[in-house]
């Protein structure tokens, strides 16, 4: 998967952008600020249809403007090509289209581009709260299963009208208030959440436990442990699954009604990084800690690539200048002759020879990009 062109159109600090990007590796190099993460942005919205930066669609609206749009056209392995594009208004409302079609919905765009970003704020995998892991296993799942996807937009709207019953019945008790039905259709979303999430971190631990050995040359061991809401084992199928999940309900239930909210559930789901058994979080210094997110991320793309057998884009938004000279050389071995890539920098320094020799050097400023040679 590459992509050969990417156009920008009053996006961030781009009032318009054209980029033909390398197949191998790309280097933007430029001072803080200058819009280089902002190429990264555009690219991993018309991949997921969100940010990496941001929950809110409107900030990439350039100042001043009413909407802002972000095209591309995108080779798959087979040949074939699909040039794509997403236009976000101020209404938050996205529109996008496929070899100038429009889509019913922007999330029709997924699957015709994927990519995989590593960013500064990523660190919040770790440290921040479980809805960031949450958010991650979504966005990778996306990406991959078209049933997931499903099932995660039929829960959330699930999940949001039972808990405004759970509210209302807070204030007035009614038997034949509906909440069994709400209930009923919640498990059956929500199971496949959990079946999804639980096989995905299976698969993601050996992968990512790999990549961990390699970049700190096997002196450490990465472990990723799911911890569903509620428990499940590593092998309970459908059934036993929507058994323990009724039961989890069925244990809170008088406990939802008194605080007005769903307690049981894959919105409750957590995970867990344990480097040769320690919980990273905790005994983690920053340096292992962003290891095993760039581990976590190497893993999301060689999931990926498996299940779809495509390569997704991956995205390095200044991920060098955290790394020490042997982690980031080992990095850069394993990315090499392999997926397109594109790498944000200040400078060029710790970059081997033989990459800097075969990447695409691109010089950013203020808003404008242009390709150089050494």
């Amino acid at each position: 998967m590459l992509i050969e062109e990417i156009s920008l159109d009053r996006f961030r600090n781009y009032p318009s952008l054209h980029v033909e990007p390398v197949p191998g590796v790309n280097i933007l190099v430029g001072d803080n600020a200058q819009g280089k993460s902002n190429l990264l942005e555009a690219i991993y919205m018309l991949a997921t249809t969100k940010s990496f930066r941001t929950v809110r669609d409107t900030e990439v609206i350039q100042s001043g403007q009413s909407q802002s749009r972000a095209s591309a056209t995108v080779r798959q392995s087979d040949g074939s090509s699909a040039r794509i594009a997403l236009t976000l208004g101020r209404s938050e409302q996205k529109h996008a289209s496929i070899n100038a079609a429009s889509t019913e919905r922007a999330v029709d765009l997924l699957g015709v581009l994927r990519a995989v970003v590593f960013a500064a704020q990523d660190l919040r995998l770790i440290t921040g709260e479980p809805s960031c892991r949450r958010r991650h296993m979504d966005l990778a799942l996306a990406q991959t299963s078209l049933p997931y996807l499903q099932d995660l937009g039929a829960y959330k709207r699930i999940l949001l009208q039972r808990n405004k019953l759970l509210k209302s019945l807070r204030e007035r008790w009614s038997a034949n208030s509906g909440l069994d039905a709400w209930t009923s259709q919640l498990v059956r979303y929500g199971i496949g959440l959990l079946l999804h999430r639980r096989d995905f971190v299976q698969e993601m631990s050996e992968l990512a436990g790999q990549s961990h050995r390699e970049l700190s040359d096997g002196a450490e061991d990465l472990s990723v442990h799911y911890h569903p809401n509620p428990s499940l084992q590593a092998d309970d199928g459908p059934e036993l699954a929507k058994e323990r999940y009724e039961e989890a309900l069925q244990r809170v239930a008088e406990e939802e009604l008194r605080r007005g909210t769903t307690l049981a559930g894959p919105q409750r789901d957590d995970l867990r990084f344990a480097i040769n058994g320690l919980e990273a979080r905790v005994y983690g210094s920053q340096g292992q800690q962003r290891t095993v997110v760039l581990s976590i991320k190497l893993a999301e793309l060689d999931y990926i690539e498996a299940v779809s057998g495509e390569e997704p884009v991956l995205l390095l938004d200044d991920v060098m200048s955290d790394l020490d000279d042997q982690r980031r050389r080992r990095l850069l071995r394993r990315l090499s002759g392999r997926c397109q890539t594109f790498i944000t920098c200040t400078n060029l320094r710790g970059f081997p020879d033989e990459i800097l020799s075969q990447a695409g050097l691109f010089r950013v400023e203020a808003g404008r990009i242009e390709r150089f040679c050494l």
